[in-house]
């Protein structure tokens, strides 16, 4: 917390320095996803390419594999879905907990956009890191499955596109708890709690 910049972070990281792992299982599950998303997206670009270069499919041969890639996809998508539900709800948990340190912070002078920076960046810092290393995972797998199936050749640079999604749907579902924070942080729940 010595290093903080802005009021943000410093509330920020004296958050996270008080409980580390409060969100530890929804980022985990999160990061898991990011990897295995990021590594399918690759081997999908590569399956697909390998099969329309090798030629004599015929469109439902192509059509079979297509779908079972797209279920595939599909299953991500889903458990990436649960994973932001999860991160949604943990903030909001993390708010409900801390009503009354949000309440004593907005009746000692601290503006609400200052608060709301702090419930960002409580996401932002420690997923940050963890989404980058998850990403170069899955970029692994994908470069991996690259030079086993078409060696030689230059892999799709799409799944990069993967971790910067993830990392943008996680802030986007911390943002969801926004509302809740207005609530919180009002003067007036100091006297019911």
């Amino acid at each position: 917390t010595a290093g903080a910049r802005s009021p943000a972070a410093l509330i920020a990281a004296g958050r996270l320095r008080q409980d580390p792992w409060a969100a530890a299982r929804t980022h985990a599950a999160l990061l898991l996803v990011t990897a295995v998303g990021t590594g399918f997206v690759g081997v999908r670009e590569v399956m697909l390419a390998a099969l329309r270069e090798r030629g004599g499919y015929t469109q439902v041969d192509l059509d079979f594999y297509t779908t079972g890639l797209d279920l595939t996809g599909a299953a991500v998508l889903v458990a990436l879905f649960v994973g932001l539900c999860g991160l949604a709800v943990g903030a909001a948990e993390s708010l409900a907990t801390r009503r009354r340190g949000l309440a004593a912070q907005a009746a000692a002078g601290v503006p609400r956009a200052v608060l709301t920076r702090a419930l960002l960046l409580e996401t932002a810092l420690p997923l940050a890191p963890a989404t980058l290393l998850a990403g170069i995972g899955g970029m692994t797998v994908h470069l991996a499955y690259a030079a086993l199936v078409a060696p030689g050749s230059f892999p799709s640079m799409l799944p990069l596109l993967v971790p910067v999604a993830v990392y943008a749907a996680c802030l986007l579902a911390a943002a969801t708890s926004l509302p809740l924070l207005r609530r919180m942080a009002r003067p007036a729940e100091l006297r019911f709690t």
